[in-house]
């Protein structure tokens, strides 16, 4: 391949997340900083196109997801084609991802799509194994891609940081969750720990921000069960009467959720398993200490930089908490490691080694 079509490459960028509820989840802000950071290289083309039929002319497409359970992926494409598999968690874990005949029939379909695909980004080595282990594809067709922060995830100045801080009545010390709330974020053990903590002396003032607009929502009489572990979380606030500790903002801007991330005392990571973990490297890239599940892609995430927990165990904890809250030097440790910590993980070098794979698969018939 010769110099000018390296100078010219042309990438049809798949934008459906951006157009459903997974815009303001983790596959919505892949897509937007993909692209955002796509369109500063001027060596690259960027189409954006959400049906196929709309792409005339590419010398990739790239499929920033991949849906288990829906026919997203055509079969048949003109275009050597790029996806993005973030993780394979309802294959993990089936009985809690229940799907029906339509569901098995669509990953069917979806598993022989995949099977044409030329190259297949993912965002840890955890995840990698598991798409070899449950996708059956070959290890060599697949490149781990680390995730990054948007660069807005940073130390933030007193002064904005006090604005936000009044805005939203926002106490010393606090302990801040982002994300969503279906079962394997395991928010009703956070709960329960949050619950033991404020009821010990000396935690009495401490309060739980849980971002997301999801945290918002009647969900008491909507049968669905995605929406179970919610519930659950609902009951077990409602039975300790915890409302008044917990804080539920909805979903902020991305200046306002920065501000929360330099704020809080402690960012906490509870869930069963992750294939990346992106909001501990947005805490850690505000400097604030992380304690964190040692589940999945969460050891990878974090490093040496974050205190893990055995998440099926309470009392150890809530004991990490405990240790984390009282102590300002760990706090600060936790801070400085934070920091050295993100420096590996770019969308600087995200760019360059998604590039690099576009290449690659140019060059490979």
């Amino acid at each position: 391949m010769g110099d000018k079509k390296e100078k010219e490459l042309k990438i049809a960028i798949n934008i459906h997340p951006l157009k459903t509820g997974h815009k303001d989840r983790g596959t919505g802000l892949y897509t937007i900083n993909l692209l955002e950071n796509l369109k500063k290289d001027n060596s690259l083309i960027i189409q954006e196109f959400a049906n196929l039929s709309e792409v005339e002319d590419a010398d990739v497409i790239h499929f920033p997801w991949f849906d288990f359970f829906f026919h997203t992926l055509p079969i048949k494409r003109k275009f050597k084609t790029i996806v993005t598999i973030h993780d394979t968690i309802p294959l993990v874990f089936p009985n809690y991802y229940p799907v029906g005949l339509r569901g098995q029939f669509n990953f069917f379909l979806q598993k022989l799509a995949l099977n044409t695909c030329k190259s297949i980004i993912t965002d840890s080595r955890v995840s990698k194994d598991d798409i070899v282990e449950y996708l059956k594809i070959e290890k060599e067709k697949i490149s781990t891609v680390y995730l990054a922060a948007n660069e807005n995830f940073k130390p933030q100045s007193d002064t904005k940081l006090l604005h936000i801080k009044r805005k939203y009545h926002l106490p010393d010390r606090f302990l801040l969750y982002v994300g969503d709330a279906n079962w394997v974020k395991n928010l009703p053990f956070l709960i329960e720990g949050f619950n033991n903590l404020i009821k010990t002396p000396n935690f009495s003032d401490v309060k739980l921000a849980l971002i997301g607009g999801v945290f918002l929502k009647k969900v008491e009489n909507i049968d669905h069960p995605e929406l179970e572990s919610l519930k659950k979380v609902n009951e077990l606030i409602k039975k300790n009467n915890l409302d008044k500790y917990i804080l539920r903002p909805g979903g902020l801007d991305l200046n306002e959720l920065v501000c929360f991330y330099n704020l809080a005392t402690l960012y906490v990571q509870p869930s069963l398993y992750e294939g990346f973990g992106l909001p501990v490297i947005e805490a850690l890239s505000c400097g604030t200490p992380v304690a964190s599940s040692n589940k999945g892609s969460l050891l990878e995430t974090g490093g040496n930089a974050v205190i893990y927990f055995d998440p099926s165990n309470l009392n150890q904890f809530i004991s990490i908490l405990k240790e984390v809250l009282q102590d300002k030097s760990l706090q600060d440790k936790l801070s400085k490691l934070g920091l050295k910590r993100v420096k590996d993980f770019s969308w600087e070098k995200a760019l360059k080694e998604t590039k690099d794979i576009y290449l690659k698969t140019l060059r490979n018939d």
